[in-house]
């Protein structure tokens, strides 16, 4: 699959922090018409070099230009504190992003798709929803929808509660952050800690990059509030949602629910669990050839 890549600066709503970016484009690339546009982020406590590149070079491959980022305070873009999750600003991130591409010659601004897998699905779903950003179509694989499974009651459990209450403190005096692991073993203190949730995110920690499994403890409060699927019938686009149906980690239920609320939105699932669809892993080839296979349907390349 011929593509050029490159690297972009993208300059964030905060002054003088930049969204680092990777452009991929087709290697043939025709002057006549402007290319569609996939925009790209990663998921919870990921960056852009985790398993990403796949989907941009297989889009490449027929024709999709995308742009994949790293949110302000993750990956090797810029803003502080490190690792902290503020879903205002990622979803301001991707209307950055978005922005952006609509005032590239190369791009054609009617053609923009939002792309997002896991957190960054729910991202996906909720500007799909969202007039103003006029997607062409999204896509969100193993998406956030809203639902996730119970935290059991337990000392890991309390010791979670309390180390996201004294991130909070701790941020309002000035202090630096109170980390915890993004993924740890189950029962002990971290923000993800399903069954094969460890192993499903070190399968696609970046060779590239030497990974911080580390996220401010108060960023699990963004979580439960964002609930996606409740904007199901605002949906305003063609949305395609890769449901991985023994997903343990972002429940299937709520996007059933979305599918069910509006015709825009196309299930597809899989019979896999939450990783099962990314890169190397079981039914990565089928959420590729769905994907495809959706957009090329509704933003032919």
């Amino acid at each position: 699959m011929a593509f050029e890549k490159s690297t972009l600066k993208i300059p964030s709503a905060r002054a003088g922090w930049n969204l680092d970016a990777w452009q991929f484009l087709p290697a043939a690339v025709g002057a006549s018409k402007p290319l569609a546009v996939v925009i790209m982020a990663h998921g919870f406590g990921a960056d852009k070099t985790m398993g990403l590149a796949p989907y941009a070079e297989a889009l490449a491959g027929i024709g999709y230009a995308s742009i994949m980022f790293d949110y302000r305070r993750w990956g090797t873009s810029d803003g502080t504190p490190r690792s902290l999750l503020v879903v205002k600003d990622q979803l301001e991130d991707y209307r950055t992003v978005i922005k952006y591409a609509r005032q590239q010659p190369q791009f054609d601004p009617q053609r923009v798709v939002v792309w997002g897998s896991s957190f960054s699905g729910a991202h996906a779903i909720s500007l799909s929803a969202d007039a103003s950003v006029n997607a062409a179509a999204a896509v969100a694989q193993c998406p956030y929808t809203g639902t996730t499974p119970s935290l059991p009651m337990s000392t890991a459990s309390m010791e979670i509660v309390a180390s996201a209450i004294l991130d909070i403190i701790k941020q309002a005096l000035g202090l630096a952050p109170l980390y915890i692991p993004v993924v740890s073993d189950p029962g002990t203190v971290g923000a993800l800690t399903t069954a094969g949730t460890k192993a499903g995110m070190q399968a696609i920690f970046s060779k590239e990059t030497e990974y911080k499994n580390e996220v401010s403890a108060s960023s699990l409060l963004e979580i439960g509030p964002y609930q996606p699927r409740a904007k199901a019938a605002q949906i305003n686009c063609p949305l395609l949602i890769v449901l991985p149906d023994q997903d343990n980690l972002c429940l299937p239920q709520g996007a059933v629910e979305i599918s069910k609320a509006t015709s825009k939105c196309e299930l597809v699932s899989l019979p896999c669990g939450h990783f099962g669809v990314y890169p190397g892993m079981s039914h990565h080839t089928d959420s590729i050839a769905a994907q495809l296979a959706f957009l090329m349907k509704h933003v032919p390349a």
